[in-house]
């Protein structure tokens, strides 16, 4: 078999178990075989260890991607990659895993894929608005180191609750930090958010965690964008942005650009135009016959 592990909290109800197969496929990869390993939020190091060490000593294995754990691997499992990419060191995040003659490589195509998301979003090219990025941990710090190298002008504003984590995103971008401890410090932050602001939610709230990032009391800008960077679960943070008339984009996009780019490095295929289109073709049949 040619195993590629997905490490997530809850990896079977992701939409690449019905996904994985039918790109492997169009990819000319035989025997692939997707292999979930579920780590509860807040596990201890040797969690983190063992799970590694058991991808580097697996023959079979070709590597793996890692959704919600991203920090979590390299802060407890970094040693054991023979090589880092230069993103991966410089975030302190481990997403893709490749596998390679018994050693391991690390990279996050993370800055990549979230700004292929954001993309998606705008007209303006490159964006010289507002965004407000609500979680400073692996796809909310990456999205905010690209838009610092392709959208320059963005004025971004970047949250978490850890003052550690902000201290480390700050020598990364120029990104205005901003520690909260709860929803009312999201609230204030968004209702000081221009028109035509683009806000973020990176905390996983909504889907590893319940609730949301903001109170129900949170009113935001007009003309505004909603983002969240899951696309499933409660997404109780683009509910509320519905019920303001604001328009709710989910992370679909994310896990489209996140699976197809970590699938390509994993098994070594080349990523062309054609292909990409047809990964999307097969995985939106997928969502609109489970929807």
């Amino acid at each position: 078999m040619r195993r590629m592990f997905f490490i997530g909290v809850s990896t079977s109800q992701s939409s690449i178990q019905t996904i994985f197969p039918k790109w492997a496929s169009l990819a000319g990869i035989r025997d692939a075989e997707l292999v979930g390993i579920d780590i509860p939020i807040g596990a201890g190091p040797e969690i983190y260890r063992s799970r590694v060490s058991a991808i580097l000593g697996d023959t079979e294995a070709d590597g793996g991607l890692v959704t919600t754990h991203k920090v979590d691997v390299f802060r407890h499992a970094g040693d054991l990659f023979a090589e880092l990419d230069d993103d991966a060191a410089a975030l302190g995040e481990i997403s893709c895993i490749v596998r390679r003659e018994g050693q391991l490589h690390g990279s996050t195509p993370d800055v990549l894929t979230t700004g292929l998301a954001f993309n998606a979003l705008i007209a303006e090219r490159p964006f010289r608005g507002n965004v407000l990025i609500m979680g400073a941990g692996g796809a909310g710090s990456a999205l905010a180191v690209n838009l610092s190298r392709e959208h320059p002008a963005a004025q971004v504003t970047l949250t978490d609750i850890s003052a550690a984590r902000l201290d480390h995103v700050r020598q990364l971008t120029p990104a205005r930090v901003e520690l909260v401890g709860n929803a009312d410090d999201h609230d204030r932050l968004l209702s000081a958010m221009p028109s035509g602001s683009v806000i973020v939610n990176a905390t996983g709230m909504g889907k590893d965690r319940p609730g949301s990032p903001i109170s129900h009391a949170a009113v935001f800008p007009s003309g505004s964008i909603a983002w969240d960077l899951n696309y499933r679960g409660e997404l109780m943070f683009l509910q509320q942005a519905r019920r303001q008339g604001i328009q709710a984009v989910d992370g679909w996009e994310c896990f489209l650009h996140g699976w197809s780019q970590t699938m390509s490095r994993v098994y070594g295929f080349s990523l062309t135009a054609e292909l990409s289109a047809a990964m999307r073709r097969e995985a939106e049949s997928v969502r609109a016959a489970t929807s």
